[in-house]
């Protein structure tokens, strides 16, 4: 088994039901489904990406997180952040290791010229 120090991931745009600004008041099983595909689709595209490799990371496993929107619309990353946990749970588990090595956390944007809008998450070395 050959073993991986850094994927590079691509996941959708987040789902507007995980912005934190927009769950209050809300009950939590209203996002209850976006939370679970989310994780899923982080565990899944990292388990493709890592393939038949075993990931190798050190204490401290620094990642990269560069949201790429579908419009120029000005988005406050911190709420951009949180509202990709569940991603970020996902690779984690897809990876097993523990979210809590992911450091450094980086955070970037970007617009998507094909207006789509997506998540791209480099972790390992950078």
């Amino acid at each position: 088994m050959t073993e991986a120090t850094a994927l590079t991931l691509v996941l959708p745009w987040p789902d507007m039901r995980l912005m934190p600004n927009r769950k209050n008041g809300r009950h939590w099983g209203g996002v209850q489904s976006a939370k679970e595909q989310a994780r899923r689709d982080g565990r899944v595209v990292a388990a493709v990406e890592l393939g038949r490799r075993r990931f190798i990371g050190g204490d401290r496993v620094p990642v990269k997180v560069t949201f790429m929107s579908p419009d120029r619309r000005g988005r406050d990353l911190d709420n951009l952040l949180a509202c990709i946990k569940p991603q970020i749970d996902g690779i984690a588990k897809a990876l097993g290791i523990d979210d809590r090595r992911f450091r450094p956390l980086v955070v970037d944007d970007g617009v998507d010229p094909a207006k789509r809008g997506y998540l791209k998450i480099e972790v390992g070395e950078l």
